[in-house]
C-alpha cells in the first residue's frame, strides 16, 4: 500500500459510505458496525480538519481498513444470524432486579475510590510540603504531572483503592438507565465523582475519560437491552445529552490544562488554546496514520500493548508510563503518545493479524447485539463493546486493569446479587418466577 492510493479524504469517504450502509441495513446507530463507524467517522473527520501537517494516505487507508473490517464482521453476522421474534420484548419491570444491587455496590465502589482519593490528597500534600488550601490541592495535580514525565507513578496503595472508580462508573451507568427515580439517577451520576476528583489530583485526563467511558458503556448497553426495538441515537433528548457531554469534555480538557499550570503561576488561569485543545481531542487518528506510514512494524508482542496492564501485573512485560515515548510524531505543534487502539493491535498481531482480529471483534459484537435477549452475558458484553470503542481513539480500554476489574465486578454483582429463578440465564427477559 502506498500513498498512490490517493488523498486521505478518499479513505475517509470509504469509511463514511460503509458506515451509512451499515446504519441503513442494521436499522440502528447502536448496531455494532454502525456504532463503530459513527464514532470513527466523527474522530477521523475532525482529525483531518484540525491537524496542521499532511496526513499520509497510506496510514489513513490502514486505519480505515481496520475499522471497515470490524464493520464487515458485524454486518456478516447480521445477515447470517436470524433475529429472534421476541428478542425485542423486554418488560421494563425485569430491569428492576438490577436497581438495588447496582445502587448498593455502585455506592460501595464509589466510597472505596473516594477514600483512595482522600488518602492520596493528604499524603501528597504532606510529601510536597503544601498546606490544605484550594490552590495547594490543584498544585498536587501539577506536581504529579511532572513526576509522571519522570516515570514516577502513584503509590500502589493509592492505585489499589482508586481503581474501584471503574466498577463504580459502570454500575452507575447501568443504574441510571434502569431506574427513573431521581434518587437512583443522582446516585448514578455521583458514581462518576471519584474519576473527576482523581483526574484533578493527578492532572491527568485519563481517569476522567475512563470513568465516563465505563459509565456510558453501561448506560447505552442497558438502553439497548431495555428497549431494543426503538433506541434512537439522535432523538431530541439524546442530542441534548450529547451536547452536554461534549461541553463537559471541552471544559475538562481546559480545566486539566489549568491544573497542570498551577505550580508555575500559583493561581488558576482558564486560558483556552484552541489549537492545542483541538489537537489533543482529535489528533490521534492522524497520529496513527503518520506512525504507520513512517515506521516499520516489529515482531508481534502478542497482547502486550492491548492488555498492557495484565502483562505488567503478571510480570510478562513492564508497562511504560505514557505508553509511547517517541518524540518525532507531532499532532499539530504538540508531541503525542496517543495513537488509538489500532496501533496496539498491529504491534501485538501484525497488520494481517490485526485485520483478522478486528473482523472477529465485529462479528462477536454483531452476534451479541443481534441475539440480545436480556441475559447477564449480553448486557456485560454489549457494555464492554461500546465502552472499548468509545475509548478506542485513545488506546485500548482493557490495557487498564481497572477497566477489567469493572466488568468482573459487574458480572459478580449480576450473578450473585440478583435473584435466581432456577432457569439458566434470564435476568432481563421472560416472565419472573418467584423463588420459594
Amino acid at each position: 500500500m502506498t500513498d498512490a492510493l490517493g488523498s486521505p479524504w478518499l479513505a475517509y469517504a470509504v469509511l463514511v459510505t460503509v458506515t451509512i450502509a451499515s446504519r441503513l441495513r442494521c436499522e440502528s446507530w447502536f448496531a455494532p458496525g454502525a456504532f463503530v463507524g459513527l464514532v470513527w467517522s466523527f474522530f477521523t473527520g475532525a482529525s483531518l480538519l484540525v491537524v496542521d501537517y499532511p496526513v499520509p494516505a497510506r496510514g489513513m487507508w490502514m486505519l480505515v481498513l481496520l475499522i471497515v473490517a470490524i464493520q464487515l464482521g458485524a454486518w456478516l453476522v447480521h445477515e447470517l444470524q436470524p433475529r429472534k421474534a421476541d428478542a425485542g420484548i423486554v418488560s421494563p419491570h425485569h430491569l428492576d432486579r438490577l436497581i438495588v444491587p447496582c445502587r448498593r455496590y455502585g455506592l460501595i465502589c464509589t466510597v472505596v475510590a473516594m477514600i483512595g482519593c482522600i488518602y492520596f490528597l493528604f499524603t501528597s500534600l504532606n510529601e510536597f510540603g503544601l498546606d490544605f488550601t484550594p490552590i495547594a490541592v490543584l498544585e498536587v495535580g501539577a506536581r504529579w504531572t511532572h513526576l509522571r514525565y519522570d516515570d514516577v507513578l502513584e503509590p500502589w496503595s493509592v492505585r489499589l483503592l482508586v481503581m474501584w472508580l471503574h466498577p463504580a462508573a459502570l454500575l452507575g451507568g447501568i443504574l441510571f438507565a434502569c431506574s427513573r427515580q431521581w434518587l437512583d439517577r443522582a446516585i448514578g451520576v455521583i458514581t462518576l465523582s471519584p474519576a473527576l476528583v482523581y483526574g484533578v489530583l493527578t492532572g491527568a485526563r485519563a481517569a476522567i475519560l475512563l470513568g465516563l467511558t465505563c459509565w456510558i458503556g453501561g448506560y447505552v448497553a442497558t438502553l439497548c437491552v431495555k428497549d431494543s426495538a426503538s433506541v434512537g441515537m439522535f432523538s431530541g433528548k439524546r442530542l441534548i445529552h450529547l451536547g452536554l457531554t461534549a461541553a463537559f469534555l471541552v471544559g475538562m480538557f481546559v480545566g486539566i490544562d489549568s491544573v497542570r499550570d498551577t505550580s508555575w503561576v500559583h493561581a488558576v488561569i482558564l486560558d483556552v488554546h484552541e489549537e492545542k485543545l483541538s489537537n489533543y481531542m482529535f489528533g490521534s487518528p492522524a497520529a496513527f496514520a503518520d506512525w504507520y506510514a513512517h515506521n516499520d512494524v516489529g515482531d508481534a508482542e502478542w497482547g502486550a500493548r492491548t492488555l498492557a496492564g495484565v502483562f505488567d501485573l503478571l510480570r510478562l512485560k513492564a508497562r511504560v508510563a505514557g505508553r509511547y515515548q517517541e518524540t518525532s510524531n507531532l499532532i499539530g505543534t504538540e508531541v503525542t503518545n496517543v495513537y488509538t487502539l489500532f496501533r496496539g493491535l498491529i504491534e501485538d498481531f501484525t497488520e494481517t493479524g490485526a485485520l483478522l482480529i478486528a473482523a472477529c471483534i465485529g462479528g462477536m459484537g454483531g452476534w451479541v447485539y443481534r441475539s440480545r435477549s436480556g441475559s447477564r452475558s449480553v448486557l456485560l458484553s454489549l457494555s464492554a463493546f461500546y465502552a472499548a470503542f468509545l475509548y478506542s481513539p485513545i488506546v485500548s480500554l482493557f490495557s487498564f486493569n481497572g477497566a477489567i476489574l469493572a466488568w468482573l465486578v459487574a458480572g459478580a454483582v449480576m450473578f450473585f446479587a440478583t435473584p435466581h429463578t432456577g432457569r439458566p440465564a434470564p435476568l432481563l427477559h421472560g416472565p419472573e418466577v418467584a423463588t420459594p
